[in-house]
């Protein structure tokens, strides 16, 4: 499939959609970064924080598919642009801190503006920014660019909120920093991205394709590739509590190390995935290979004794597991190229992938803290261990049989009458 964007402005735009993609969904996982003193502003329970997150990974599971028709109908810079001006826009209010059942509508609305409008429109517009050689460092360099940016933004945000005194009132400056940067990011995005609007001719073929799109099985396997790939990547996030619960690490220590998980391996796993990928030859080989790593690698979590003299070994393999569970994820979007979907219906790929791919979020967060909660000690964590592994597994065993069907069909695995 030879089609390669030849703007001059490639590489911004794929900085502008890095940035965009970082600042976009601060505001939806404030809670991340500035859990407590969120609590303490808007008066909820620790329940309520958690059903604020339910909401919106329910909303983004039942916008997902619908954004990727939206991405392949309507324009994608106007999509973008929206997304981020008005996900800042509706920040100023949540800098008010307004009553629970606001913020349950609130954080509803975000699943529209971070999902709906915003999420399949930056895959389709990427994927079309280089040929099909190219596809892994792009996703890649996607990645590596939300994990820089975040990690700036980090730096500038805390700050602002010491500064402002590390209660309320600190929050709500964090809170008015992000929506303005989100505004800002949403005008650059709209003078810098091409505006690519599908012809009226193909609208009216994304319409009748999406039946076809639902009977690619190749989309449906990809979309259980990033299921497992994702789930992985949840239980990855546990690793924080396992230093501290069972290696007995100082809460402080191990916040460095989550900063180091969650924005260094991230970039670098992204950066190194994404080249290493196109190297190869198949981003769907190298999933593979991704998924064997995260394998042999949360193995170790597994046998290691839980005893404080091994933290050097289990702070080392979080270093080598999160080079595989990040280098895998930062290219999993690219298999939509190598498997052939037509360009036209990118973004209805992406999101058939996507309500597949992220149905963990809605239930995984809560299932791993039950492991843990019922099995205390190295057992519980020893079952997310485990339930990664069988995760990965089933990963390697669909990216085995994905190469195998787009080896041996060819271009026989387009969508029939779009070739």
């Amino acid at each position: 499939m030879a089609k390669k964007d030849k703007s001059p402005n490639k590489w911004l735009t794929l900085t502008v959609l890095s940035m965009a993609g970082s600042i976009i969904y601060k505001l939806p996982y404030l809670r991340e970064t500035y859990y407590i003193p969120l609590q303490q502003a808007t008066g909820t329970t620790n329940e309520q924080l958690g059903l604020l997150m339910t909401a919106y990974a329910l909303a983004n599971f039942i916008l997902y598919f619908p954004g990727g028709w939206a991405a392949d109908s309507f324009s994608p810079r106007k999509l973008i642009a929206f997304s981020l001006i008005a996900t800042g826009i509706t920040g100023f209010y949540f800098a008010t801190f307004p009553p629970f059942p606001i913020l349950l509508l609130l954080h509803a609305f975000w699943a529209v503006t971070t999902v709906f409008t915003f999420w399949s429109a930056s895959i389709r517009i990427i994927r079309l920014l280089g040929d099909s050689k190219e596809q892994g460092r792009l996703f890649g360099l996607w990645t590596f660019g939300k994990g820089l940016t975040s990690v700036i933004v980090g730096f500038i945000s805390v700050p602002i909120f010491t500064h402002l005194g590390d209660g309320v009132l600190g929050l709500r400056g964090a809170i008015i920093f992000y929506s303005i940067l989100t505004i800002l990011i949403g005008i650059l995005s709209y003078l810098v991205l091409d505006d690519k609007r599908p012809t009226e001719e193909s609208s009216r073929i994304v319409i009748r394709q999406m039946a076809t799109v639902l009977k690619m099985p190749s989309v449906w396997i990809a979309g259980v590739i990033v299921f497992c790939s994702w789930s992985v990547y949840i239980g990855f996030g546990m690793v924080t509590p396992f230093l501290t619960d069972v290696f007995k690490m100082s809460v402080a220590f191990a916040a460095i190390v989550s900063i180091v998980r969650a924005y260094v391996l991230f970039s670098a796993g992204g950066l190194l995935g994404g080249f290493l990928a196109d190297k190869l030859g198949s981003r769907i080989k190298f999933m593979l290979y991704a998924f064997l790593g995260m394998i042999a690698f949360t193995g170790v979590y597994y046998f290691i004794p839980g005893n404080p003299n091994f933290i050097e070994v289990v702070v080392i393999n979080l270093v080598i597991l999160g080079l595989f569970v990040y280098a895998g994820e930062s290219v999993f979007f690219s298999i939509i190229d190598e498997v052939r979907v037509p360009e036209h219906v990118s973004g209805t790929a992406a999101g058939l992938i996507s309500v597949v791919g992220y149905f963990p979020e809605i239930f995984l967060y809560t299932l791993v803290g039950k492991m843990v909660d019922n099995n205390p000690g190295v057992v519980g964590y020893r079952h997310i261990w485990l339930f990664m592994i069988a995760c990965a597994i089933i990963g390697a065993v669909s990216t085995a049989a994905l190469y195998k069907i787009n080896k041996n069909k060819g271009k026989t695995l387009q969508t029939p009458g779009a070739a």
